[in-house]
This record gives structure tokens, sequence and C-alpha cells, in this order.
């Protein structure tokens, strides 16, 4: 329960008050300052611009939810991170699967390669989130564990992509505080309440 916690505190510190950018004259960007840049840009254009954009929140919030069910063992917050992960990635498969294809979302009819990613993967995890619903307690705290220790990666891999331009070494602490939160409340799902007890 302490390392979930932690984590969480990490996570939310990292995401609302660190910089993760310092620029060439001391400035500094936060995670709301990129979302509000790549809102201004003309929308998301890679990788790391699509995680800013319609990943980072809501993978933290989910993936607390997901750590302190699989931490208390609860089955009702496991039905709340199951409920609120499909409804998400109903969404986001609705979206960016079928707005293009239909039109819906006053979105123009064609699918980008993008578009076309991100609809397949919200419907393959949405899969794998009904999958993790039906599993045992236990088998679904090692579940959340690897998906938490995945997310982060993802999370790495998303904050190298959006600094392309840039040199690393203007990354701060922030832009990284969520990849040791992931890491954080990952351990603490796979070790369980029991080990602390």
């Amino acid at each position: 329960m302490v390392l979930a916690l932690l984590g969480t505190l990490v996570q939310v510190v990292s995401l609302t008050l660190l910089p993760w950018l310092t620029g060439a004259g001391g400035n500094s960007a936060s995670l709301i300052d990129l979302w509000k840049t790549v809102s201004a840009d003309g929308g998301p254009k890679d990788f790391g611009d699509w995680y800013v954009l319609l990943f980072s929140y809501p993978l933290v919030v989910l993936g607390v939810l997901l750590a302190f069910s699989a931490v208390l063992e609860s089955v009702a917050m496991k039905v709340v991170w199951g409920g609120l992960a499909l409804l998400g990635l109903g969404y986001v498969a609705l979206r960016f699967g079928l707005g293009p294809f239909t039109g819906l979302f006053g979105v123009e009819q064609g699918f980008s390669a993008e578009q076309l990613a991100i609809g397949a993967g919200a419907l393959v995890l949405a899969i794998g989130v009904a999958f993790a619903l039906k599993t045992a307690i236990s088998m679904f705290r090692r579940i959340a564990g690897v998906v938490l220790l995945a997310l982060s990666g993802v999370h790495v891999s998303a904050v190298v992509d959006l600094a392309k331009g840039v040199d690393l070494t203007d990354l701060s602490p922030g832009a990284f505080g969520p990849t040791v939160g992931y890491l954080l409340i990952g351990i603490a799902a796979l070790v369980g309440p029991r080990r602390f007890a």
C-alpha cells in the first residue's frame, strides 16, 4: 500500500506541478503547457503528441485506480476500473475507428494510418480489459502489475518521441516522474497487500 501511495503522489506531482521541458531561455513547460501547445498546433502529429493530447491523463487515472484495485484486492474497484477503461477505449475506438469510416464526430471520411492504429489498438485493449475482468483477483493483480510496468515503458517512449527536436538534457525530471510512478504502483500491484501486513 505504501508503494501505491508513493507512486500515486509521484505521478500527481509530475503531471500537475513539475516542468517537463526547460528551454534555452530558462522557460519551462509543464504537461499542461505541452497539451495546450499540441492542441494549438493543428493536433497531434506523432506518438508523443498523441500521448500528451489523448492518453497522458486518462492513463494515469486508470493506472492509479488499477493499482489500488490490485493492492486492496477489491472486486468493486476492479469493476469500476473495468467500466471506466471500457468506456474510454470504446470512445477512442469509435472516435478514431468508426468516426473516420462513417463521418461521425464531425470528422472527414477516410482513414489516416494513425487513426487506424489508434482505433484498432483501442479495440484490442478493450478485449484485454474484458479478459482481465473475468480473471480471479489474484491473477488480476499479476496482470495489473505487468500492465503498469508496461505503461512505464510506454511513457518513456512517448517522452523520447516528444523530445525529438530537443536535446534530452532539456527534459526536466517531471517528464520522467510518471515512469517512476508507474514502476512504483506496478511493483505494489505485483507484491500485493499481504507482504506489508
